[in-house]
Parts: C-alpha cells; sequence; structure tokens
C-alpha cells in the first residue's frame, strides 16, 4: 500500500509525535513492505502564535488544552492535512494519529485514525484530577464531543490501542464495532534492545523497583513512595529508581531519580535499558492511564509488574499471572504486593516469564501494524 502518515508533530522522531507511537507505526508498516510518507500537520511559527491567542487563558495547561482541541486550530491543522495531501498524489490511504484534525481535500482516499484516547475517556477520568478534560467548561467539552463525532464518522476505520477504548468508540461515539479494530501497541524502543532471556542478577545486588513515568503524580508516584517508606522498613537495602519526572521527586532513603531520559539520545537510552535490567520488578500504580506503554517495556524485560485495576492496565497486567493489580491510591496494598514479589524470587521470575511471553505474542508493533495494514487493505477493495 501506499500510505500518508499525518500527525501533530514530526512523525519520523521518536520523541516528535505522540510519544514516539507515530514512528513506531511508520517504522512498523514500513517494515511490512509499505511505503509511507509522512507530513507534520502541527502549526509552527506566526501561525501556531496567531492560532493560540483567540483562546488565551491565564492557566496556562488550560491555553494549552484549548489550543489542542478547540474547532479553530483543529481547521488550520487539517489545511495543513490538505497540503501534504496535495503533496502526495500517488498515496492510496490516510493514516492518522488522533482526532485533533480532519483532512481535508483527500478526495476519494479513505482516512483512518489510530487513537490512544478520546474526549470520552477524558471526561471519564476527570473524576481522579489529572484528565485534560478538567481544563475545559461543559459547553467546551460538549464541543469537542461533536467536533471529534464528525472525525469519527469520517474515518474508514479506528484503530485503539487497547479494547478498553475500543469499546468506548463503540458505547460512547455509536461507532459500528466492525469498524473498530483494537491494534495494541508495543515498546517505545528497538526490539533489538530486548534480551532474549532475563539476565540473572550478581548475588547480593539490593532489590530494586522501578518506576517509569514522566506525570509523577498521575502515575501514582506518591503512592509508592508511602508504600516504598513501608518496604524498607521491612527490606532496608531495597532501592527505587524513578525515571521520567523532569523535575526532581521527593527525597527518601533508597530513592534514586534519573530524570527524563531520551530514547533518541544514546547515552539516555543505555541508562533506561540498564535500569530496566537492574530492576526486580515494574510498578506503576496509576490513577488515570489510557494505556501505558511502560508496563509493555518492563514485561518485554521479563520484571513482573504492579499495576492499578483501572482503564487498559488489565489487558496488559493480569492480575496474579504477569503481576499485580490493586487499587488507585491503596498504598498499604501496594506495600504488601511489593514485599510480596521482593521476598519470593520464585513467584517473581513465573510472573516476569509470563510477561514477556505475553507482551511478546500479543504487543509488538509488528503486530499492531500488521492489524491496521489488514483492515487498510480490506478497505481500500470494498
Amino acid at each position: 500500500m501506499r500510505i500518508l502518515f499525518l500527525a501533530e508533530g514530526n512523525p519520523e522522531s521518536s520523541e516528535g509525535s505522540f510519544s514516539g507511537i507515530s514512528k513506531s507505526l511508520v517504522d512498523g508498516l514500513r517494515s511490512a513492505g509499505h511505503t509511507v510518507a509522512t507530513g507534520d500537520v502541527d502549526l509552527h511559527g506566526t501561525g501556531r502564535i496567531l492560532a493560540a491567542l483567540p483562546l488565551f487563558s491565564p492557566r496556562r495547561q488550560r491555553w494549552s488544552v484549548r489550543y489542542h482541541s478547540h474547532a479553530w486550530p483543529a481547521r488550520l491543522r487539517g489545511r495543513n492535512a490538505a497540503r501534504h495531501i496535495e503533496a502526495h498524489p500517488e498515496t492510496e490511504v490516510i493514516l492518522q494519529t488522533g482526532a485533533t484534525f480532519a483532512p481535508l481535500g483527500r478526495g476519494h482516499r479513505p482516512y483512518h485514525l489510530y487513537c490512544d484516547s478520546n474526549i470520552k475517556m477524558a471526561e471519564r477520568g476527570a473524576g481522579t484530577g489529572f484528565s485534560w478534560a478538567t481544563q475545559l467548561t461543559p459547553g467546551e467539552l460538549s464541543a469537542v464531543v461533536e467536533r471529534e463525532r464528525q472525525v469519527y464518522l469520517g474515518a474508514a476505520g479506528i484503530f485503539t490501542i487497547s479494547e478498553y477504548l475500543r469499546q468506548s468508540f463503540i458505547s460512547d461515539f455509536g461507532m459500528n464495532p466492525a469498524k473498530v479494530v483494537t491494534a495494541g501497541a508495543g515498546p517505545n524502543f528497538a526490539s533489538s534492545f530486548v534480551p532474549p532471556e532475563r539476565v540473572p542478577k550478581p548475588a547480593g545486588a539490593p532489590p530494586t523497583i522501578l518506576f517509569v513515568g514522566v506525570q509523577f503524580e498521575r502515575k501514582g508516584g506518591d503512592v509508592l513512595l508511602r508504600a516504598f517508606e513501608k518496604v524498607r522498613e521491612r527490606l532496608p537495602g531495597t532501592r527505587l529508581l524513578v525515571v521520567g519526572p523532569k523535575e526532581p521527586v521527593p527525597e527518601a532513603p533508597g530513592l534514586e531519580w534519573l530524570g527524563f531520559l531520551r530514547k533518541d539520545d544514546p547515552g539516555d537510552r543505555d541508562r533506561l535499558l540498564d535500569a530496566y535490567r537492574e530492576a526486580d520488578l515494574f510498578c506503576l500504580p496509576t490513577r488515570y492511564e489510557p494505556f501505558g506503554i511502560a508496563y509493555l517495556e518492563a514485561m518485554l524485560f521479563g520484571l513482573p509488574c504492579i499495576g492499578t485495576n483501572v482503564w487498559a492496565v488489565p489487558e496488559m497486567v493480569h492480575d496474579g499471572v504477569t503481576g499485580f493489580l490493586i487499587p488507585p491510591d491503596d498504598a498499604e496494598a501496594l506495600a504488601d504486593r511489593l514485599l510480596t514479589l521482593l521476598q519470593d524470587r520464585a513467584l517473581a521470575e513465573r510472573f516476569g516469564r509470563a510477561g514477556k511471553a505475553l507482551a511478546a505474542e500479543r504487543f509488538t508493533w509488528k503486530a499492531a501494524t500488521e492489524r491496521i495494514a489488514n483492515y487498510m487493505t480490506g478497505s481500500l477493495a470494498r
């Protein structure tokens, strides 16, 4: 197939668009033999300023959310999409990430969406206090719902990152189930970086917990700190590696803050991979999580995982099989599960092997792009 891939940000960069997902999709489709042209529909320079000014808010986060969700910037992104479409008349089909624009000027070429969330899921997460939907008024939310609905209705197919999200499109937007496909996702690093087998840690190495997440509180980092304190009372030498937050997290005995590590920087990437190798288990007690690719990365490294029993997390972390699930904000339950895995090496290794097998079978970009390509090929034939 000849595909035009459109996204906010540069789809050719691992950090430039959709948290690296766009590049993973593009690379996966090209590896499967498809010809993929790419286009960045985002607004830059003066155009970005002019689009953002009418939506100004003294609250910076609200201003950012309005810019990304409002109809006016969406129309301008649609015009940018039209320019990319005009520049690539040879393409047969369009694939875009998200619904922050509609691809204008496409003629008879069908377009498809790859989504990791939608406005109704964001609304559902508003009660956590961490969803971007909290920044919009009821009237603004209604307008975004309707704008997104029109993008979804025009699409030949919608690919979701999770089954949880697929069900949202069906129940919240009334989408035809046959047009909504759970494509899944994979790790945001090359499979060549993943060891075929987990290498045993040196004798005497301290028990180590790994947390990976940029937004520390949304991902439950504060809950983990409370649980970690209880763990240290029983296992004083335990370490906690924290990767992701750009600002230092609260200091605690045994905690090592590694900061934000860029996967397109060789030094940062090596430090992240070392953290996965040094860890005995992965813990992300998230409050609001449309998906959580970090779980998959940890599973591929053979780590047992502890997550929360909400959103799409149970699709990856199978309670009692690949790790443990706990309720959000339950530091007592989290400490108990951490101690269980740190003190029972055989159980931790069994969970780790099961998680690695599950991730290798179901959660790779090769598998995801195969599902996407198979559906798009069918849509062209219809």
